[in-house]
């Protein structure tokens, strides 16, 4: 589990699907068990208040955004109000659950490393976009290879960074530069080699 504070009233919380088993819960809890999902978002925020100095009363807004094969980023903002009591914490829980694989990139020179890699065994779809000055590339479930889906994961894990946000909000907000078959695009761009590589021991 990883906690940010991200604004005076906001903090962000990763957790993966392991942590969530250490809690004795599943990602299908989120949508089946309120009460238990309730209780884990005030262990949270207990956990934020002791190492991020949050400290948590009235009303919070709680965004989940569930990633594939990798588990959750949460948001936790909390919003004033002088009529609340101390002692009472509310919920609002909205939860997103993304079938797509959407991340950010800080240097345009990690994208064009991952590229060449996803070249090589024969990825070759995605969007790319841009927003304030970072890099997006967003990869539909339909995306297929030898080495698995986690596998896949795993590897752009190297590279950049799972985004909470919908690829829809960067597109409002940001660029569309490629949006269909990004890979295939800038391979051809930067003349990366187009050679496969036959089966997963190669890789």
């Amino acid at each position: 589990m990883r906690l940010e504070r991200i604004a005076a009233n906001k903090i962000k919380v990763f957790l993966t699907f392991d942590d969530l088993k250490e809690r004795g819960l599943t990602k299908d809890d989120l949508w089946m068990d309120r009460p238990r999902v309730h209780q884990l978002f005030r262990d949270l925020v207990m956990e934020a208040d002791a190492s991020l100095g949050f400290k948590a009363d009235g009303t919070l807004s709680v965004e989940v955004f569930a990633l594939p094969a990798q588990g959750m980023v949460i948001h936790i903002s909390k919003t004033e109000n002088e009529h609340e009591e101390d002692d009472m914490i509310e919920m609002d829980i909205t939860i997103d659950e993304r079938q797509d694989l959407f991340y950010k990139f800080h240097d345009f020179e990690d994208i064009l490393q991952l590229v060449a890699l996803l070249t090589r065994i024969g990825v070759k779809n995605g969007s790319l976009m841009s927003m304030d000055g970072q890099y997006y590339l967003c990869f539909p479930m339909s995306t297929r290879h030898f080495l698995g889906y986690d596998r896949l994961v795993a590897l752009i894990s190297e590279f950049g960074e799972a985004c909470p946000y919908s690829p829809a909000v960067v597109k409002e907000h940001g660029s569309l530069l490629i949006e269909k078959e990004a890979v295939a695009v800038l391979a051809r761009a930067f003349a990366f080699g187009t050679g496969s590589v036959e089966n997963e021991a190669d890789f």
